[in-house]
């Protein structure tokens, strides 16, 4: 798969690829059980600066897969919310009840931002199809705490990006006296948060939003996992 890449102020560099579609797979199975600093990884997740503020990645995960920002957790009486002591207490204590997800990613089909923003271009050229028939090209803004960058692609391709209502990161839970983590996806659609885990294969074509062999998606773990800081 070639995936051609341009800088602020430059032209395109042709032949730099992603990773391949087993790396990527390996990565999603390697953070299965490294040892990820929590505390670190959430601190430098919320400078990501999306909308222009700071904001409080972290949500605790109930009734299997659906997620509760930290503040919603006292109802109406919402306390300031910082990364405290206190903060930290009730992660401590989520993890061990039925996990965290903490937001690392944002990939959105409708945002735009200033080019002087945007850290790398990406250009995908493995189509199937002729150029003859690729019509619609498609921006995807993908947005980290480390860079902003664009991937474009013809729609015509039919693979899919994220919704602006999605969110990607890691789900962390305590099981069977170990912690374990998976990339997921957060969906917010109609009034309700619930979580998507990346399945460990390759069996779902590149096509589906939810495959690790998508090339958008194989972008995002790459971003993700300059995010994700581990324990010394």
């Amino acid at each position: 798969m070639c995936i051609y890449k341009c800088f602020k102020n430059e032209s395109i560099i042709k032949g730099v690829k992603v990773i391949s579609d087993e790396e990527a797979i390996e990565m999603a199975r390697n953070i299965e059980k490294i040892n990820i600093d929590v505390k670190k990884t959430i601190e430098k997740a919320v400078t990501a600066g999306y909308l222009g503020v700071e904001h409080f990645y972290c949500s605790v995960i109930q009734q299997g897969n659906y997620t509760t920002p930290i503040d919603r957790l006292f109802g109406e009486n919402l306390p300031e919310i910082k990364l405290d002591n206190f903060y930290f207490d009730i992660i401590s204590k989520a993890l061990d009840d039925e996990g965290i997800y903490i937001s690392l990613a944002y990939c959105n089909g409708e945002m735009r931002v200033s080019p002087d923003r945007v850290d790398e271009i990406i250009e995908y050229n493995d189509y199937e199809l002729d150029d003859d028939d690729l019509y619609f090209l498609k921006h995807y803004v993908m947005v980290t705490s480390e860079a902003t960058k664009i991937f474009r692609i013809y729609e015509e391709e039919g693979i899919s990006g994220h919704k602006p209502t999605d969110d990607l990161g890691l789900m962390i839970k305590y099981e069977d006296g170990q912690y374990y983590s998976y990339f997921a996806v957060r969906s917010t659609d109609l009034c309700m948060s619930s979580l998507q885990v990346f399945p460990l294969s390759s069996k779902l074509a590149k096509e589906h939003e939810f495959s690790l062999i998508n090339p958008i998606n194989k972008t995002l773990i790459e971003m993700m996992m300059d995010v994700i800081l581990l324990k010394k």
